[in-house]
């Protein structure tokens, strides 16, 4: 069982292509999604975490940071509260989109994702093409299957992976239908 890693700049089309794979996708979904919102009057960029599939909300609870002209602010202190409540079943796939150096302080968090790359039957993640320890640890994992994401190949990966998702769903979940 092997998870699918897309990394590469920032947009380039990682979660992009993470949606189109997740139409795909014929068993339940759960995970996360940071989104970067638009910059407040002081010209910060806030940074917000949310669970896949539920309702988004903006508050300080879910609020891991701030970016400014390429400069952030991470509050590992968010992440790491997230990492309690997060539920992340087993019975599907689970998406974590867009995972990055902001985490790197929050050893709650960072550790909960570093289980599931053992543990889950299928990750399909967007990770920041950064040099951190974590996240050269997702990259170099035994069950990632990297694929780095550029403007040249995007295209062409999103049939790849197109093509290749009922084999990974089948090696995770060989008693569900997931052959089209």
């Amino acid at each position: 069982m092997q998870h699918i890693i897309l990394t590469g700049r920032n947009g380039v089309g990682k979660s992009t292509l993470i949606q189109a794979l997740i139409d795909q996708i014929p068993v339940p979904i759960s995970g996360v999604i940071t989104k970067k919102e638009a910059p407040n009057d002081d010209g910060f960029s806030p940074v917000y975490i949310h669970a896949y599939g539920s309702e988004r909300f903006y508050s300080e609870e879910n609020r891991i940071g701030l970016c400014r002209e390429g400069k952030s602010v991470p509050f590992p202190a968010a992440f790491d509260r997230f990492a309690e409540q997060m539920d992340l079943s087993f019975d599907g796939v689970i998406v974590l989109d867009e995972l990055g150096f902001m985490e790197s302080k929050a050893s709650a968090f960072t550790g909960k994702i570093l289980r599931l790359m053992d543990e889950a039957p299928l990750i399909l993640a967007a990770v920041r093409d950064k040099d951190t320890p974590f996240l050269n640890a997702l990259r170099a994992h035994p069950r990632a299957d990297v694929y780095r994401i550029d403007e040249q190949n995007r295209d062409a990966l999103r049939e790849q992976l197109s093509e290749a998702l009922p084999r990974y769903l089948k090696g995770a979940f060989p008693s569900s239908s997931s052959e089209n």
